[in-house]
């Protein structure tokens, strides 16, 4: 995780400039955005891809799909662009009611036993 500091930030930033909840986001455009160098764009791109399976700690963002772009010239080497979305944390977390016999009740209806 401590090769990312400073990664999610970063892409929050964007978004949030951006006034988007979801977007196609390059690591060209996060790289011109802040000034990055070209090992920092590595990064973004490793922590891009991670967000593709899964969130990353509490960070609002996931990427739902990675497509590769051609490049201008033939000789260009392929790039991604990354559809990034925000999740819904408006929700908050779920409380669930405890059963009598101190099992959750969404245990039992998922077949779970109560004992």
């Amino acid at each position: 995780m401590r090769k990312y500091d400073g990664i999610p930030e970063l892409l929050d930033r964007f978004m949030e400039d951006q006034g988007a909840r979801e977007r196609w986001v390059t690591v060209q455009e996060l790289r011109d955005c802040f000034g990055l160098t070209r090992y920092q764009c590595n990064t973004v791109s490793g922590f891009l891809r991670r967000l593709e399976f899964g969130p990353f700690g509490r960070f609002p963002y996931r990427v739902l799909r990675i497509e590769q772009v051609a490049g201008c010239h033939p000789s260009d080497p392929p790039k991604c662009r990354y559809l990034v979305k925000r999740k819904d944390l408006s929700a908050g977390p779920v409380h669930l009611p405890i059963h009598p016999a101190g099992v959750p009740a969404r245990c039992r209806a998922e077949g779970g036993e109560s004992g």
